[in-house]
């Protein structure tokens, strides 16, 4: 009898588990398909676009620096790499800068419509982010090996982090919401979804 009684207080408290973590994930599916969301992640690419233009501009003003101080002394073979060098650098942060304008303007037309602006963000940020470790590890060709860490590359690496965490969450909340709307294909099912993303 006791056995019975252990049984039962165990489905029940099973039970009321899977009750609770349907309402959690219930409720970041809900919260992932705000706009809230999108414009987060929106402002976060936007400020990582900022702050690549901001470091592109500092290489600008370190490669007139150079160009004036080699022009005035005899150019050698190392200061003519490291202004190539640096005219690599500027040109490859101009392009990232750039690149992630269209990106968020994607972003905020589409919002939770379409999943592909979120995965190109999360590969170019995931990517940008291994791309900076690399270069603090090895010298790589045209841009050599960076030992500088500085304020700005570290929050950079923060901003993208997040940008590639917030938009996986939204990415697999979407997998999620799009697989219970499957196997549970009702109207009323249907309509409590769209009234809580809302």
């Amino acid at each position: 009898m006791r056995t019975i009684v252990n049984l039962k207080s165990l489905l029940i408290a099973f039970n009321d588990m899977a009750k609770d973590n349907n309402q959690i994930e219930h409720k970041a599916i809900s919260l992932a398909h705000k706009p809230l969301i999108v414009y987060i992640i929106t402002a976060l690419m936007i400020a990582t676009s900022l702050l690549y233009f901001y470091v592109a501009f500092e290489d600008y003003q370190e490669l007139l620096q150079a160009t004036s101080s080699s022009s005035a002394d005899s150019k050698d073979a190392t200061s003519a790499e490291d202004i190539q060098a640096t005219r690599n650098e500027m040109t490859f942060f101009l392009i990232v800068a750039i690149s992630y304008i269209p990106i968020s303007i994607w972003m905020l037309k589409v919002k939770h419509s379409s999943k592909i602006p979120y995965i190109i963000a999360i590969v170019g940020s995931a990517a940008l982010i291994v791309f900076y470790i690399l270069t603090r590890m090895m010298d790589i060709p045209s841009i050599g090996l960076q030992t500088d860490v500085g304020t700005i590359d570290i929050t950079t690496k923060i901003v993208q982090g997040a940008i590639v965490a917030i938009s996986s969450f939204l990415i697999a909340s979407v997998i999620i919401r799009r697989k219970r709307l499957e196997n549970n294909p009702t109207k009323s099912y249907k309509d409590k979804y769209r009234n809580n993303i809302q």
